[in-house]
């Protein structure tokens, strides 16, 4: 069964995208590897590419993401409105380009081939964002470096009779011949069938006549792709889908054809049928909706219950303070004071409750009596609103739990990413964009230091037992340098003191920070330095920070990473993220919880959590 395009393929169906060329990029949606341009303009649609396999004009989207990914966000920040100039298709490679003009010139360029990508890249060909981090011994694909293209394969287009003659030598036989031309190989077979040369025969006994036949038939192969006069149908073999073709080719003379209007019609109702629907991915997609049903219920409902204890608190505190301020209701009602503002029977008056003044609505039909038992009558009905919601919710909560846990594609990814050298440590990325790192006990404490502490570096640590040290890299994660600023220092110190034993006893504490220099392990005479410890010589200069950790997924060269961070810090990267202080919650239910709602490992949160139980205070989940 095909799953991924061909050369000419490619060729056919950017013949139909030229359409797009003066349109504008509306939208771009990403759902794991798969990316879905929006077009708007003269021609509405949707270009859908699966990264190293497909790419066509698609009528099959999935349902529109509440949260997406740091990927198409990223896309969406740089080309969104912007024109599509061009769409092309690089030498004789399965390679798209897109250039698309909007504050200044920007290309993406989708690889459809083995271990491809999808890259943005800008006018001087520097990438700004890779769907996934690559090397090799020719080429890196990651932010920052310049683009450079695969090598390119024979192009059949650009070659004459003799060269062709030549070229076809390198084959064992004919239709490998072909092939090595960069013909793929379902067109090979074509040009042998069409030229009356048996696709195994091999070339010391080929004749000249059929050489020549064989370079005719390719040439007129191109020649019908370059003209654009298709007719499109999809392969059937025992009633099941097997290939998608631009023309009908005698390899499929006896097969029943599927045909279609258009190429891009043809090839996205093939992908639909047979790739993206298989049952494993169905039966995934049907659970991840139904887990994401459940938690948009959980969270709508929560958001009631606070409106609902917003309203009665407010309710009950008007009722309050008609009872404290009697004597003016009273005259209020008798008309003996104007009130702030009247539309009859209702009317709304200032009276002094706890130190403050608020508004109180009254109605002037009611007497002072009536007027508060209106207001506890509604917060009594409020109440049992919230407990009914109480129930729907943790009715809700339950279903949640209950699901079978289904190992869905983005888990096993996540299962497999590749560890980074600061992953051994307490890590995260600041707001600034540089990496900071801090130990886990007295041995990786020394370690950060000794290994990776320089001169342009910053030392954090706080003077309370379990503190971590750490450093503030002059560098982001990649390794380019980058100066420290005072949100990255200010960022840290609070890393520092809530994972330490502060956590547990304070709502603020202090850290300080120094520069390198001032770092050693020479004790004073007399002293001892425990292993961890670091004597600290010159001026400290001290912060005071609130204890609170965020955490969230951000992703680094295309891979998910799950980060701890102070607030700021998590807000900037993470599109999905829960702040904690701390508070009454188990730990160890908390890190359930959000395992759930990440779908990771438990182990991998109950990681990075403070030391000591917690309480959410805020989230954007």
């Amino acid at each position: 069964m095909k799953d991924s395009l061909d050369v000419f393929d490619i060729i056919a169906i950017l013949k139909e995208f030229k359409e797009f060329e003066g349109c504008y990029i509306d939208k771009v949606y990403q759902f794991e590897d798969e990316i879905f341009l929006k077009i708007k303009g003269k021609r509405k649609g949707e270009i859908f590419v699966k990264n190293g396999k497909w790419l066509c004009i698609s009528e099959h989207r999935e349902k529109k993401q509440e949260h997406p990914p740091p990927f198409a966000m990223t896309m969406r920040k740089y080309i969104s409105n912007g024109r599509i100039l061009s769409i092309y298709q690089y030498n004789f490679d399965r390679i798209v380009i897109f250039e698309i003009q909007k504050d200044k010139r920007y290309k993406i360029i989708f690889e459809i081939i083995p271990n491809g990508n999808i890259i943005l890249i800008d006018d001087e060909d520097k990438i700004i964002a890779p769907l996934m981090y690559q090397k090799w011994s020719h080429r890196t694909i990651k932010r920052g470096e310049k683009y450079i293209f695969p090598p390119s394969k024979k192009d059949p287009r650009e070659i004459d009779f003799e060269s062709f003659k030549e070229e076809i030598k390198e084959g064992k036989d004919a239709v490998r011949g072909l092939v090595k031309l960069g013909i793929p190989g379902k067109w090979a077979e074509e040009i042998c069938a069409k030229a009356g040369v048996r696709k195994d025969e091999h070339f010391s006994i080929i004749k000249e006549e059929n050489i020549k036949n064989l370079y005719s038939e390719t040439e007129k192969l191109i020649k019908k792709f370059n003209e654009g006069k298709f007719e499109p149908a999809i392969v059937f073999e025992n009633k099941k889908e097997i290939d998608v073709i631009p023309f009908p080719i005698e390899k499929y003379s006896h097969f029943e054809l599927e045909k279609f209007s258009s190429v891009n019609e043809a090839f996205d109702e093939y992908y639909n049928r047979t790739i993206r629907k298989s049952k494993e991915e169905r039966i995934s997609f049907e659970f991840a909706e139904e887990k994401e049903r459940l938690l948009r219920q959980m969270y709508q409902q929560k958001e009631a219950i606070k409106k609902f204890n917003e309203k009665a608190e407010k309710l009950k505190k008007e009722g309050d303070a008609i009872f404290l301020n009697i004597e003016i209701v009273s005259k209020i009602l008798k008309g003996e004071i104007e009130p702030k503002k009247k539309r009859y029977p209702k009317a709304w008056i200032d009276l002094p409750y706890n130190n403050e003044i608020i508004e109180v609505e009254i109605d002037l039909k009611k007497s002072v009596v009536g007027n508060a038992q209106e207001k506890y009558e509604k917060v009594k009905k409020l109440k049992e609103k919230i407990k009914g919601a109480n129930e729907a919710m943790e009715s809700t909560i339950k279903k949640i739990n209950e699901m079978k846990e289904v190992k869905v594609e983005r888990k096993k990814k996540r299962e497999k990413k590749r560890k980074l050298w600061f992953e051994n440590y307490r890590w995260f990325i600041s707001s600034d964009g540089n990496l900071v790192i801090g130990g886990k006990d007295a041995k990786t404490n020394e370690k950060i230091v000794k290994k990776y502490m320089e001169d342009k570096d910053i030392y954090v640590h706080a003077d309370v037992h379990g503190a971590p040290s750490c450093i503030i890299k002059a560098k982001d994660v990649y390794g380019k340098d980058l100066p420290i600023k005072e949100t990255t220092i200010n960022e840290a110190c609070q890393f520092a003191v809530s994972y330490s034993k502060a956590w547990n006893q304070f709502v603020i504490a202090s850290a300080f920070w120094v520069n390198p220099w001032q770092v050693s392990k020479r004790a004073e005479a007399g002293e001892y330095l425990p292993r961890g410890a670091f004597m600290i010589r010159g001026k400290r200069n001290y912060e005071k920070c609130s204890l609170e950790i965020g955490i969230g997924i951000i992703k680094i060269d295309g891979e998910e990473k799950m980060m701890s961070a102070p607030p700021s810090a998590i807000k900037k990267w993470a599109e999905k993220w829960i702040v904690f202080v701390p508070g009454d919650e188990d730990k160890n239910k908390i890190a359930k919880e959000i395992a759930d709602i990440f779908e990771c490992d438990v182990d991998e949160i109950q990681k990075i959590l403070p030391p000591g139980n917690l309480a959410k205070k805020e989230e954007k989940i």
